[in-house]
């Protein structure tokens, strides 16, 4: 009897345990059950440090990004092609040239006392002004090997006129500005792992200028334009906003290093201006051949993931944080060039990636 009585008695205390706490949160005013609420709840996913003092404590960032951008879809020569029967020399393909460039990301936020929320916004910019001059196409001395435009001509009607050139080279820049706003929480899922889940909004206004040259032009079958030169303008604005998610996350492997990982998703749509430009000049005259324009409203995807190692340290009873990362990032922006191409009507990415230093400082 007494066995049974010791062991009766916590299994009681277990069934009847909800029904007391439900009666004593009954008994609670909405705002004593609304703290109660939120203590459960942040004992499962605690706040992350630094600890809020105020209704919202603000914090900074400041970036240096060093990055590659690299657009499909520019190719404008091909050498190693002649105009006859020939054995031609071995040729490459010609694009512009996509070099390493500096650029920065500056950066505000709020984090609220209200479960540990927190805002925060980010401009970055990047720009970019690159002249193929040193590996720009050029017909070989022996002639065997010329230039051929690999950008078709209105005035071309299919395969019944190829053009040639002695030289061609090329200038892609662009110019990229990107707002991102985020709502987000920073919170611990285990003793060694932190998560930031957050929802927002891009804004993007970025512009390109594509411009093509071909020097000392001819043509087979036909002997049209011979000797002249060809300029090709191309001129693409861009403005955007959509919506953005994404989750940072951090995998820390002691209390002041960690190894970062951030991955974000946003659909935009894009309102493209686009404009293209031929200028022919020969011996006697000059004068534009076409001037095109067309504008365009898709919606897109970005893709953004990056990944490296933080150091932190919190002070003053852990109301202040400072924050100094490096890492790699990788960006894809799809369907962005938008380039009047007469032969082909698809669009191609535009892709970043590179080196990325950050400095953030919480009070």
């Amino acid at each position: 009897m007494k066995q049974i009585t010791l062991t009766t008695i916590p299994l009681l205390c277990a069934a009847f345990a909800p029904l007391c706490a439900d009666a004593q949160g009954k008994n609670m005013s909405p705002a004593e059950q609304q703290q109660m609420y939120m203590n459960e709840m942040n004992k499962i996913t605690p706040s992350a440090e630094p600890s809020v003092t105020r209704w919202a404590d603000p914090y900074l960032t400041a970036d240096f990004i060093w990055w590659r951008a690299h657009e499909d879809g520019l190719d404008y020569a091909l050498t190693g092609v002649t105009p006859i029967i020939h054995n031609a020399d071995k040729g490459h393909v010609h694009h512009p040239h996509f070099s390493y460039e500096p650029g920065f990301k500056v950066g505000f936020g709020l984090k609220f006392r209200h479960d540990g929320w927190d805002f925060f916004a980010q401009y970055t910019r990047l720009t970019f002004d690159k002249s193929e001059t040193k590996n720009h196409a050029k017909r070989d001395a022996d002639g065997d090997s010329n230039v051929m435009s690999n950008i078709p001509m209105p005035w071309q009607t299919g395969d019944q006129i190829t053009f040639f050139a002695e030289e061609a080279k090329a200038k892609w820049s662009l110019d990229f500005n990107v707002l991102d706003l985020e709502l987000g929480r920073n919170f611990w899922i285990s003793k060694w792992l932190t998560l930031r889940p957050f929802i927002g909004m891009k804004f993007d206004w970025t512009d390109q200028d594509f411009n093509v040259e071909y020097e000392n032009v001819s043509s087979t079958p036909f002997q049209l334009l011979n000797g002249s030169e060809i300029e090709m303008k191309m001129d693409q604005d861009q403005w955007a906003v959509g919506i953005r998610a994404g989750l940072n996350s951090a995998y820390y492997m002691w209390k002041k290093l960690c190894i970062y990982g951030d991955f974000a998703i946003s659909g935009i749509l894009n309102d493209f201006d686009v404009s293209r430009k031929d200028e022919v000049e020969t011996a006697t005259r000059e004068w534009n051949q076409n001037h095109i324009h067309k504008s365009a409203h898709p919606v897109t995807a970005v893709l953004e993931w990056g990944l490296g190692l933080r150091f932190e340290t919190a002070f003053h009873n852990d109301d202040f944080l400072f924050q100094l990362q490096a890492g790699w990032e990788e960006q894809i922006w799809f369907n962005q060039n938008q380039f009047i191409n007469f032969s082909n009507s698809s669009t191609s990415d535009l892709n970043f990636e590179g080196l990325t230093i950050k400095a953030a400082f919480y009070f």
